[in-house]
């Protein structure tokens, strides 16, 4: 598992001689006292609804974008990519180191920054290997569990695999994580990726990602999976935030009270009827996240202010 080094936003070379010269260019460090991004999940199904969030998303000013997972249904193929994905986001996606006709050719790619950060889904893992997803992103490090600073964040996106089924504290993944977390500066530490660690939605907790995040040091964990907007609060560990944000395109909305969660333990705040994508503005010494849905999209229907 590579570690990033965050440098300086470097992404303007087309082929690379060497691996270490290619995580040098990729690495993602850009200063700025606040920043403003979208959190989208279980978005990539070419519908009516992903249309709806991808437009929602574009009205506001965010610096980035970052994905929960299932970016491109239902097998993670080639030939759906540019339908699935760059129809929708293609002006926040550079990608210059994807085959020529993958490559996206709005904003992003005329400004030479990626503003787009994905995890991977269990869909985008039922291509072989993700070659797919691995051609069209270009990403910092390995592409597979990669790190970048953007402003007053330092963010973790993390291959939870097909099925979450990912051990702590021996496993790679663990490692790189409980590392990169202990080594950063950052006001906030961000980690996310597919699975949430607990849901009370159709799938459930994903019980092997239940890791001692708040003790590595993370404000918030970040997932998707569940077709649904969830904010989950552990009592035991109050001052870290789960959210599920996977309710942005997948045309089939999944149930908040499937499994419930024990109320004794969590507070759940659960949106299972609507379509939606999470806007969080953040600087120094706070992190706003503001849940919005598409059939009211003026105003958030629900805020959770994160102290530093």
């Amino acid at each position: 598992m590579k570690h990033l080094v965050a440098t300086t936003l470097l992404l303007a070379g087309l082929s690379f001689h060497s691996q270490a010269q290619r995580d040098s260019a990729l690495s993602v460090s850009v200063p700025a006292d606040s920043i403003t991004f979208a959190i989208v999940g279980d978005f990539g199904e070419n519908s009516k609804a992903e249309g709806a969030v991808a437009d929602m998303i574009k009205s506001w000013p965010i610096d980035f974008i970052i994905t929960m997972g299932d970016n491109n249904y239902f097998l993670g193929a080639r030939k759906s990519l540019k339908k699935n994905i760059g129809k929708y986001y293609g002006d926040y996606i550079y990608n210059p180191d994807a085959p020529l006709l993958l490559r996206c050719d709005g904003k992003a790619a005329q400004d030479k920054v990626n503003r787009f950060f994905p995890a991977p889904g269990n869909h985008d893992h039922y291509s072989k290997h993700m070659k797919p997803y691995y051609e069209y992103f270009t990403l910092p490090g390995d592409e597979s569990n990669y790190t970048f600073t953007w402003g007053p964040v330092q963010f973790f996106s993390m291959n939870s695999g097909a099925s979450g089924h990912i051990s702590c504290c021996d496993s790679p993944e663990s490692k790189w994580l409980k590392d990169g977390l202990a080594k950063s500066a950052s006001p906030f530490k961000f980690v996310y990726f597919h699975h949430p660690p607990y849901s009370p939605g159709d799938h459930g907790s994903a019980r092997h990602l239940q890791w001692p995040y708040a003790q590595w040091g993370a404000s918030a964990v970040l997932a998707g999976h569940e077709h649904f907007y969830a904010r989950i609060q552990d009592m035991t560990t109050p001052e870290l935030l789960y959210l599920i944000s996977g309710n942005g395109g997948n045309t089939k909305l999944y149930d908040c009270n499937a499994n419930p969660l024990d109320s004794t333990r969590f507070k759940v705040k659960c949106d299972g009827k609507n379509f939606g994508a999470v806007k969080v503005k953040v600087n120094k010494d706070v992190a706003v996240f503001e849940y919005y849905i598409v059939s009211d999209p003026s105003h958030p229907i629900d805020t959770y202010i994160l102290h530093r």
